[in-house]
């Protein structure tokens, strides 16, 4: 089992998560908490390690319960964290665990798949600002992947891509497999970041927070100044 590491640990000096809370699920959009924080959403193809994406990225055991069986989340499941910065203070955001898709999907069912409770939340929820695409680093990019990127692009929201169990591979195979995923997605190296829920790669150096906090600053005058020398991942 994936040992996540501690609050105080996953992060190097900049933003770092401080606390973070399982709030509900919900079946429905109308089920779903007030819209009061800026509201992150996760999702990537069944298995690709989204439950212990988000216990290392908390840095709590347990938080988001791991599956054995892909697909297992039908839910919209809801999580509360704080970020901490030590010129900045804390800023409040919400963490929206999306169901994993395309675990048995041929192309012809990549939009038939897309079900219309996530449509809908993609699509009407206010309080969303962005989405992490997570991608197992030993899979090619999908169909989906690229559904995905046009549908946040269509709202005009940001996508940081999170390349998962790069654990698995040596350091320079991770860069050939992060340059080919954002040519894959025409995206800037700088959007897609490598993690390894392990390892702790990409929250034991801040990646992941600092990445979700530079997007955000637009948002919220709080984050005012880039508290980053670069951008997110590995160079």
């Amino acid at each position: 089992m994936t040992q996540p590491f501690k609050p105080e640990k996953n992060s190097t000096g900049g933003w770092r998560v401080t606390s973070a809370t399982f709030e509900r699920s919900a079946d429905k959009l109308g089920a779903a908490p007030p819209g009061d924080l800026p509201e992150i959403a996760v999702t990537g193809r069944s298995n690709v390690g989204k439950s212990s994406l988000l216990n290392a990225f908390a840095g709590q055991r347990g938080l988001a319960r791991v599956s054995s069986t892909p697909g297992r989340t039908q839910l919209l499941n809801f999580f509360r964290a704080t970020l901490r910065h030590p010129r900045h203070g804390d800023f409040g955001l919400r963490w929206v665990d999306l169901p994993g898709y395309g675990y048995a999907a041929a192309p012809h069912a990549v939009r038939a798949s897309f079900g219309p409770m996530i449509e809908g939340y993609l699509r009407k929820r206010e309080a969303l600002k962005g989405l992490v695409l997570l991608i197992d680093a030993r899979r090619e990019v999908s169909e989906f992947d690229h559904a995905l990127l046009e549908f946040m692009a269509d709202r005009a929201l940001w996508t940081i891509v999170a390349v998962t169990k790069a654990d698995k591979l040596s350091k320079s195979e991770r860069g050939l497999v992060t340059a080919g995923i954002a040519r894959a997605l025409q995206l800037p190296r700088g959007q897609v970041l490598v993690t390894s829920a392990t390892s702790g790669l990409g929250f034991t150096d801040g990646g992941l927070a600092e990445a979700i906090a530079r997007r955000l600053r637009a948002d919220a005058p709080d984050l005012a100044e880039e508290t980053s020398d670069g951008p997110a991942g590995e160079p």
